[in-house]
């Protein structure tokens, strides 16, 4: 092993067997990710696990990596029985845990991808089987890693403070935007999206899974508020696919849901329509240990309000509005801020691509290489 290492060929192995589901944060984050690396290694072998099939984002790197497929895309048979076994026996410097945890036994120096403290900060907000999967197996594999990566320098305060591991063991690499966010100017395209969603003429988006920690109850009630208070014709488009606890959502929405389109999962392309189309981005989020949609409605030109909460001030800079997500007036004046001046659209429009760019794939493959050598050795 060591005669491999100083030819600099580590052998890397890295878990992508959640990636079949929709994909949604930390499944692009374990892609993007994954496909960079691949493109971006200098001698380094990759072995890349998936569940059913080698996922088709892959196809193009053919040849440049080994595929182990297992037959099931049952979690806990594939992770912790079917790779903790592959896990146990093969052949590899290191593996990395890019979105769900390690098998509870896994006999090989790993790498583990923790987003954010939500299990342990915000536990209520996930299903029990999400808080005992990620808590307990999501605990125990950062004590045993070689190292952790995280998002942000928000999420690494608060892994460290919630999980007993050093603080020298945690890495803040930030992920990447993918370069397929842009404006789309084509008329045509965008207006198929429009009438495929039913979308209003103008408006504002949200995306994100439905769940209580987007806290977008709050955001219906301060919506309602402002277009009855300024009399506005804007409408709310909220995309993302059904999460936990989204009757709390649906008991806001109740039966009157004029301008309010709930559009559910948006695959990549359309979603690009839907960035290009709005008017403004809406995430108040009480938690986020990065939060990707506010970086790619800001590669497509759209103005972007954040809540003042979690990694958010930290990803976005000065690039966006702040609000309080506990305040339904910050949100009221941010929103009526953008609709009535135009020229403060299009300079937050402006420092948002400006932001952006300093998130890229490339970066985080070339980062997080260079940690796998660092640990390796």
């Amino acid at each position: 092993m060591h005669n491999s290492m100083r030819q600099g060929n580590l052998r890397i192995g890295v878990d992508l067997t959640g990636v079949w589901r929709p994909n949604t944060g930390i499944l692009v984050y374990a892609l993007r990710l994954a496909q960079e690396l691949v493109r971006s290694s200098e001698g380094e072998e990759f072995t890349l696990f998936f569940s059913g099939a080698v996922h088709p984002s892959f196809h193009e790197l053919e040849g440049r990596f080994r595929a182990v497929v297992f037959p099931t895309r049952e979690e806990i048979v594939t992770k912790q029985l079917l790779m903790a076994a592959y896990c146990s026996s093969c052949r590899l410097d290191l593996i990395h845990f890019p979105a769900l945890p390690p098998p509870a036994v896994c006999f090989r120096p790993f790498v583990l991808t923790l987003h954010d403290a939500t299990p342990w900060l915000y536990s209520d907000t996930m299903d029990l089987k999400g808080r005992l999967y990620f808590r307990h197996l999501g605990g125990l594999a950062a004590r045993r890693s070689r190292a952790v990566i995280t998002d942000s320098d928000d999420a690494k305060r608060n892994i460290t403070q919630a999980v007993p591991i050093q603080d020298s063991k945690v890495f803040v690499i930030h992920p990447g935007v993918n370069r397929e966010f842009e404006r789309l100017n084509d008329r045509s395209f965008l207006e198929t999206v429009r009438l495929r969603y039913r979308l209003p003429r103008r408006f504002i988006l949200a995306v994100g899974t439905l769940e209580p920690r987007k806290n977008f109850p709050f955001l219906v009630h301060a919506y309602r508020r402002f277009i009855t208070e300024r009399q506005s014709d804007l409408g709310l488009v909220i995309a993302g696919r059904p999460g936990w606890k989204q009757e709390s959502l649906d008991s806001t929405l109740g039966n009157e849901r004029g301008q309010i389109v709930l559009t559910g999962f948006v695959p990549q392309e359309d979603l690009i329509a839907l960035y290009s189309l709005a008017e403004a981005f809406v995430l108040p989020s009480v938690y986020e240990g990065f939060g990707f949609p506010p970086l790619e409605a800001m590669a497509c030109g759209c103005p972007v309000i954040v809540s003042n909460r979690g990694s958010l001030p930290e990803v976005v800079g000065d690039a966006a509005l702040l609000i309080d997500p506990e305040d339904p007036d910050t949100l009221v004046s941010a929103i009526a801020r953008l609709e009535e001046s135009p020229s403060l659209r299009c300079e937050f429009a402006r420092k948002g691509l400006e932001r952006a760019k300093e998130f890229s794939w490339d970066n985080a493959a070339r980062r997080t290489l260079d940690l796998y050598r660092k640990v390796a050795k």
